[in-house]
């Protein structure tokens, strides 16, 4: 399974209450608030470790149907700048973070072989991003499965999880999608051959 999930740090810094302490203690535990503040990077920290519980909350959600949301029912642990776990009940699941200036994405996976793709819109509008972002994931399965473009739909399947489909069969790999302020991502499961 896999999860993903991408923060505009400039968005979030325009549209967001991250220094207010309800803000925190709403969203973290102690030991995250702890990370938080344990080095000069408060603001990354906090939307790593934002992007790491919403991803595994994504395959909560694949897994179990709609979950309710609770930010501090996921578990943070850092393990380095790029590697991480999150616990949720009684699964620990990992994670991956890119730290850009301009973004932080996080994929959350229970299997290893996976890939993801990050870009930059071309609009602000929410709908045209959406577009985009199911474009790109296309091509980006496309070239994976190494099969024309227009053979590659993607269609949310009754709970509202993106499927990937070719020439009209829903294919085995997973997808995540996520999009915030300027930036979107895609991350799918690789399957072996």
């Amino acid at each position: 399974m896999i999860g993903n999930d991408i923060v505009d740090l400039e968005f979030a810094k325009c549209n967001s209450r991250w220094q207010e302490q309800r803000f925190l203690d709403k969203l973290f535990n102690t030991d995250e608030q702890d990370f938080i503040r344990s080095d000069d990077q408060q603001f990354q920290n906090i939307w790593r470790l934002w992007t790491m519980k919403e991803s595994v909350y994504k395959i909560t959600s694949r897994a179990g149907g709609r979950v309710r949301f609770n930010p501090k029912d996921f578990k943070c642990a850092v393990i380095n700048s790029i590697q991480g776990r999150v616990f949720y009940k009684n699964v620990s699941v990992s994670t991956f973070t890119k730290t850009h200036q301009k973004f932080i994405q996080t994929t959350a996976f229970l299997k290893s072989q996976w890939t993801s793709k990050i870009f930059q819109f071309s609009s602000a509008d929410y709908n045209a991003q959406h577009s985009e972002s199911v474009r790109h994931a296309s091509k980006a399965y496309a070239a994976y499965k190494n099969v024309p473009n227009k053979s590659v739909t993607i269609i949310k399947n009754p709970t509202g999880i993106p499927q990937f489909y070719i020439n009209g069969e829903v294919q085995k790999e997973q997808l995540s999608l996520t999009h915030h302020g300027h930036y979107g991502a895609c991350a799918f499961n690789v399957l072996k051959s």
